[in-house]
């Protein structure tokens, strides 16, 4: 007997460019609207680099960022005593 649902083919998240992945917000003229998740941003770089799957890792401890400048910030913030040993 067949199924009285249909199976939804899998279909894998949308993988947007640099380029593509910003719309203009429409509230403000220095704001831009992500299309992967909605989120008004006013730096794209930054932003854009939130979705991808590369991973900076701290040596001390488990925290990961998708950012080498986040990671940065915390190297100095979490492990100063550490990093004046080097």
């Amino acid at each position: 007997m067949a199924s009285l649902f249909a199976e939804r083919p899998h279909t894998a998240p949308v993988q947007y460019s640099y380029h593509s992945m910003f719309v203009a917000a429409a509230e403000s003229a220095a704001l831009w609207r992500c299309k992967s998740c909605g989120k008004e941003v006013s730096n794209r770089w930054h932003h854009f680099h939130s979705h991808t799957a590369q991973r900076s890792i701290c040596p001390y401890c488990p925290a990961t960022y998708s950012r080498i400048d986040t990671l940065r910030a915390h190297l100095r913030l979490k492990h100063a005593a550490l990093l004046l040993k080097h």
